[in-house]
C-alpha cells in the first residue's frame, strides 16, 4: 500500500482546462508508474485548479525574449494557400530563416492565431502538409494561441483528451499571459474585436473566406498581378459598401473600429499591454499599449519582439533580416 501526495505545477496549461480531465490523466500515469495491473489498483488523484484571477495576478515571468507572429494561414499547398505561393514559393524558407533568428537570440516563439487556414481547406490535409514545420516548432516549444481561422481546433485544447497527438498542439490556448518587469502582457489573436469573426461557429467572416477560396480556385493561385492577392481584391469589393455606409453615418471604417474594440478590450482586461494579430496590419495603436503582429500571408512579413524588461518592438522581416517598423495604427 502506497500513500502518495504531490504538488504538480502546470506552467503551460490553458486557464480553461478541465480539472477532471487533468485528474484522470494523472491517475492513469500514477497507476502505470506504481502498479503493473491498473485494473486492480486505481489510485485516487485530486486536482485543484487555480481561478483565472489568480493566474492573472501570478502569471509566469519572462526569462527570455518573446517573439510573436500571427496570421500565417498555412494551407495544403493548393491555390488557396497564400503562404505557399508568396515570394515565388519561398515563404516557408523565409519563415525558417526567421526561426533560425529566434533560436540564435534564445527567443521564445508565440504564434497568435490563424496559424492554419481551416476556413478554406480540409483540416487533416492542411496539418499533414505542414508536419515538418510542426516538428520544428514543437522542438522549439512554441506557444500556440488560436484565432478564428483555426477555431476548429478550440475544443482540442490540452486538458480535454489527446485527440491531436503531435506535441505542437500541447501548448494550444485561447490566450497567453506573461509577467515582464512588473507588468502583465496579454497575447490574443484579436478576432474578439471583429463582429464578423468573433463567434466560435461559422458566420459571415467564414462565408467570405469560402467565397474567396472559390475565386482563388478559379484563378489557380491566391496571387493576382494588379492586386496583391485575390483575397485583397475580394475583400475590397465586399468591404467598400460597408465602409462607405459607415462613413456616411460618421463612423470609423472596419479596421479603425476593430482597433477601438481592441483598446476597449485592453481597458476591461486589467492587463498592462495587449498584443494581437487578425487585422494583418503590423504596428502600435497610437496612444495605447496595444500592438499588432501583422501577417506572414501577404507581401510584407512582420513580427513583434518583447524583451525581458518589457520593451516592445515591431519589425518587418525583409530579405532574411529584421527591419524596424514604426507604423502607427489609428482608431
Amino acid at each position: 500500500m502506497v500513500n502518495l501526495k504531490a504538488e504538480v505545477l502546470f506552467e503551460d496549461v490553458a486557464i480553461d482546462t478541465d480539472p477532471e480531465a487533468v485528474q484522470d490523466t494523472l491517475a492513469r500515469a500514477v497507476s502505470e508508474w506504481f502498479y503493473p495491473d491498473i485494473t486492480k489498483n486505481q489510485p485516487q488523484v485530486a486536482v485543484f485548479a487555480a481561478e483565472p484571477e489568480e493566474c492573472m495576478l501570478n502569471p509566469p515571468k519572462l526569462v527570455r525574449p518573446l517573439y510573436c507572429v500571427s496570421d500565417l494561414h498555412l494551407g495544403d499547398g493548393g491555390p488557396r494557400d497564400n503562404f505557399a505561393h508568396m515570394s515565388g514559393g519561398a515563404r516557408q524558407r523565409e519563415f525558417e530563416l526567421f526561426l533560425d533568428f529566434v533560436e540564435e537570440h534564445n527567443g521564445q516563439l508565440a504564434i497568435l492565431g490563424d496559424f492554419f487556414e481551416l476556413w478554406q481547406g480540409n483540416m487533416s490535409a492542411v496539418i499533414t502538409h505542414r508536419i515538418s514545420l510542426l516538428d520544428r516548432l514543437a522542438a522549439m516549444g512554441a506557444i500556440y494561441v488560436l484565432g478564428n481561422h483555426d477555431a476548429d481546433l478550440l475544443y482540442f485544447i490540452a486538458g480535454a483528451k489527446p485527440w491531436l497527438a503531435h506535441p505542437f498542439f500541447e501548448t494550444m490556448r485561447r490566450r497567453h499571459v506573461v509577467s515582464i518587469d512588473g507588468r502583465t502582457f496579454c497575447l490574443i489573436h484579436g478576432h474578439e474585436s471583429d463582429e464578423f469573426c468573433a463567434g466560435e461557429t461559422p458566420g459571415l467572416g467564414r462565408i467570405t473566406a469560402i467565397y474567396t477560396g472559390l475565386k482563388e480556385d478559379r484563378n489557380g493561385s491566391p496571387l493576382r498581378s494588379k492586386y496583391p492577392t485575390v483575397e485583397a481584391r475580394t475583400l475590397r469589393r465586399l468591404e467598400w459598401p460597408i465602409n462607405f455606409i459607415r462613413r456616411l453615418c460618421g463612423l470609423p471604417d472596419r479596421a479603425q473600429q476593430m482597433n477601438r474594440e481592441l483598446c476597449k478590450l485592453h481597458e476591461k482586461s486589467g492587463y498592462d499591454v495587449l498584443v494581437s494579430g487578425h487585422t494583418h496590419l503590423a504596428g502600435k495603436i497610437a496612444g495605447w499599449p496595444v500592438y499588432n503582429t501583422g501577417t506572414w500571408a501577404e507581401r510584407t512579413c512582420s513580427f513583434i519582439v518583447i524583451n525581458q524588461v518589457g520593451q516592445v518592438g515591431v519589425f518587418d522581416w525583409v530579405d532574411g533580416r529584421p527591419i524596424s517598423c514604426q507604423r502607427k495604427l489609428f482608431m
